[in-house]
């Protein structure tokens, strides 16, 4: 199939605990999967590994005919966009440089156009624009995460990866946000898998997985 993400026998494991192994799965691009998660079950390591963030992982991660974890660093910040559950941004920058951050390191957007599409972008996300010029710090958890979306929406990835992003949300947030990753992954072809313990955000995904004695089984939720 072109146009998806592979896992051929993707395998993490740290000294003396296994996570998972031989991971064999195939997701078709434009589609949106749910991991279905449990405290401490390796679902973040699981989005590190599968985006190119861990070392000493055996097996490939292919990505539309391109294995993310032999790719250029920089050819993975442009095809790969990784959402963090917490933290993820730069203490040192304002909301509006940590969205533009990927953007002036792998773009040549002038500013105007960098301006233009992190606007487009919160707008979408229902982010009021004064918060843009706030620090980290002065952010809550949700909009931690929601500006953690922003940049890895700004640079149109074809996967996105997205760590626990509903925590705190209320339940229209959570609506307005997966029809927006529902849009962008139909429209630009872009894979997204997200992990959640929430069944609401789980009941809006096209598949979604469970991991279950180190593996990903389907899930009846």
């Amino acid at each position: 199939m072109t146009g998806s993400l592979v896992l051929e026998n993707l395998h993490i494991e740290y000294p003396e605990v296994l996570l998972f192994d031989r991971l064999n799965l195939q997701f078709p691009a434009g589609s949106l999967i749910g991991i279905e998660t449990d405290v401490l079950d390796g679902a973040t390591s699981l989005l590190k590994g599968i985006g190119g963030m861990l070392s000493d992982i055996d097996g490939r991660s292919i990505l539309n005919g391109r294995d993310i974890l032999t790719m250029p660093a920089s050819e993975r910040a442009r095809k790969v966009g990784f959402v963090y559950e917490d933290e993820g941004l730069i203490s040192l920058y304002d909301v509006f440089q940590n969205i533009a951050l990927p953007l002036e390191f792998h773009t040549d957007l002038t500013f105007d156009q960098t301006r233009s599409l992190i606007d487009t972008t919160i707008e979408a996300l229902n982010v009021p624009n004064t918060l843009v010029w706030m620090q980290p710090h002065e952010l809550n958890d949700v909009q931690t995460r929601l500006v953690n979306l922003a940049r890895a929406l700004v640079m149109s990835p074809e996967l996105l990866l997205i760590d626990e992003l509903e925590g705190g949300m209320p339940d229209d947030m959570i609506d307005s946000t997966m029809e927006l990753l529902k849009d962008k992954a139909r429209k630009e072809n872009m894979t997204v898998l997200l992990t959640s313990s929430n069944e609401h955000v789980l009941r809006e995904v096209d598949q979604v997985l469970k991991i279950k004695a180190n593996q990903l089984v389907e899930s009846s939720v």
